[in-house]
């Protein structure tokens, strides 16, 4: 089991505009699940985690976003009324990644969140495959892929394409912290 990222940022560095809205959605040409690369990702995977508002949305949405995968969520409060009785939650990184080693899936886990999410499964080690979509876009503003304070990490590129939109995909293996 691999915990691997997938995200959209921005050409100026942002995941997210300064709305909270993810850089991705402010692309005219991405279709959700479609673009980007993202069919041939997930298809490895056997698992989503993610923060609890990334996970709040999907719980009142029109379809579960997430039917044939198990579900962690990283919260410290109890999951909202309406959540599917197989997702998992835990407070700590740690504890959520001991679930998950112990869960029944085969496959991978795509962390499908933002910043705080990200800085918490890199902050245990746990974050193997950082997955990054340039998006041909200047946001100007918003949230950051890490937080300023984060320890500087080496990355390992592991593979690169381009899409037709202009967009470029990076694979990177997580290597060791730099320090």
């Amino acid at each position: 089991m691999r915990i691997k990222t997938h995200l959209g940022v921005s050409v100026d560095g942002f995941i997210s505009s300064a709305d909270g809205r993810p850089a991705l959605l402010s692309v005219p040409t991405f279709d959700s699940g479609v673009s980007h690369g993202h069919p041939e990702f997930i298809a490895d995977c056997g698992a989503v985690v993610m923060g609890r508002n990334t996970f709040e949305p999907a719980v009142g949405a029109s379809h579960w976003p997430w039917p044939d995968l198990q579900v962690f969520v990283l919260t410290s409060r109890p999951l909202p009324a309406g959540t599917p009785s197989h997702v998992v939650s835990a407070a700590k990184p740690a504890e959520l990644l001991d679930l998950m080693r112990k869960a029944d899936f085969e496959g991978d886990v795509h962390l499908v969140g933002g910043q705080q999410t990200v800085a918490a499964f890199r902050g245990i080690g746990a974050l193997d495959v950082l997955g990054v979509v340039t998006l041909p876009i200047l946001l100007g503003g918003g949230t950051c892929l890490t937080t300023a304070a984060s320890d500087p990490q080496h990355l390992r590129l592991e593979s690169t394409r381009t899409f037709p939109d202009g967009a470029v995909e990076h694979i990177y293996s997580v290597a060791a912290p730099i320090g």
